[in-house]
This record gives structure tokens, sequence and C-alpha cells, in this order.
């Protein structure tokens, strides 16, 4: 019996640690990227230092697309304020924690669309291997769906704004002409969206100071970041 008991706790403490491994190591899916959680390596974070402290580490991260896997390596910045944000936020993109008695611990591995980042490294590859065309790109055309949802929303707001505040606020009707016409077109054409975005690199992403520019780049910005190559600026 207790040989019996012995054998059942070691196998069910082993099925765990494979279970954890087999966690961490998620393949990502067409046009997406996953993390290397053991990958992650601190370029130059002074651990003595109180917060608010900056935090610069670099992860691995696979990538697919055309059914072929290759590494990338891209280095995360930030600010944190405090060991609750330390534990969230100093992480490979797509590593989720969660809250434990003792702090924090990791969750899960949720791989992500290659365009949807901030990590200029993976920005570059996304740009320089993968479509963005919505006739062959499912997921391009699910978020450009959802974007002319969003757009149409922000847009009906400033053309009430327009309206209804006369002269001092006539470029948020024009704002939200400007946006409807870019939804009107969506998810299967997007030209104009192109050719806003196209300012948007011209800018080198800095928001024009005022007019119906600054509300239409603001938005798309917010909006439609996946689609715009940040990693040029």
């Amino acid at each position: 019996m207790k040989s019996l008991k012995c054998f059942l706790t070691v196998f069910f403490m082993m099925s765990s640690v494979a279970a954890l491994a087999n966690s961490k190591d998620v393949a990502p899916g067409e046009n997406q990227c996953s993390p290397d959680v053991d990958s992650k390596t601190y370029l130059s974070t002074d651990f003595s230092l109180v917060y608010p402290r900056k935090a610069k580490f670099e992860c691995k991260y696979k990538c697919r697309t055309k059914g072929k896997i290759e590494v990338v390596a891209a280095v995360s910045e930030m600010t944190v304020s405090s060991m609750d944000d330390d534990a969230k936020s100093v992480v490979c993109q797509g590593v989720e924690v969660k809250k434990v008695a003792w702090g924090y611990d990791f969750d899960r591995i949720v791989p992500f669309y290659a365009f949807s980042t901030n990590l200029k490294e993976i920005k570059r590859w996304a740009f320089q291997n993968i479509s963005q065309n919505p006739k062959t790109n499912a997921k391009e055309r699910e978020l450009l769906s959802q974007l002319k949802t969003d757009i149409y929303q922000i847009a009906a707001s400033f053309i009430m704004a327009g309206v209804n505040g006369g002269a001092a606020t006539a470029h948020f009707k024009e704002a939200g002409e400007k946006l409807s016409a870019i939804a009107e077109k969506l998810p299967h054409d997007t030209k104009i969206l192109d050719e806003v975005i196209a300012e948007i690199i011209v800018n080198k992403g800095q928001i024009p100071t005022h007019g119906a520019d600054s509300l239409v780049h603001r938005m798309i910005l917010s909006a439609a970041g996946w689609k715009i190559p940040s990693h040029q600026f």
C-alpha cells in the first residue's frame, strides 16, 4: 500500500512538472509570435534602486509565417513603479502571470499576432515577412472589421461635437467625416486608411498640434497601431 502511495505521489509530481513545462512552450499559430519564457535576460536593471526604476530586458520569440518558424530576439524597456508593476509588466510579451499567496507566479502563454506589438524587432520582422492584405490574411480582416466598428463610433461622436459646438469645434465635424470615409471602405479596401498611415510615417508618429488631422491621426495611432510601422521611428 505504501509503495502504491509513493508511486502515485511521484507520478502526480512528474505530471505537474511536465504540464508546467508544456504550458511554457506554446507554439505560435500562423503569423503569430510566442515567447520563450526561459530566454528572458536582464540587460540594464539596477535592483538596488527604489521605485520607480527602469527595467530593460531581452526575450526570444518564436515567430511563424508560411509554416516556418524563426527566432526573433526583442528588447523591452520600461519604468516600473512598484513590486506589483514589476511582477506583472516586466515579462516577455505573451506571458501572463497570476496572483498567488506569495505574490505572482507564471500562469500561461498567449501567442500574439506579430503586428500587434510595440517591440521594434518583432514589428520589423512582421513587416518584412507577413502580408497585411485582408484578402489573404484572415487576422487582418478580423482586425479591420473591428476597426470599422470602432471608427464609426468615434466618428459619430466627433460629428455630433462639431455640429453642436459651432465654429469653435468645426474641426471635430471634419475629422468625423474623414474617419467615416475610412470606415466605409473597410475591411476590404484600406486605401484611405493607408494614406493616413503614410502621413503618420512622414511625421514619425508625431501628432499634429491642431485641426482635424490631429484628431484623425490620434484615433488611427490608438485604434490601428498594429498597421503602423512604428519600428521606423
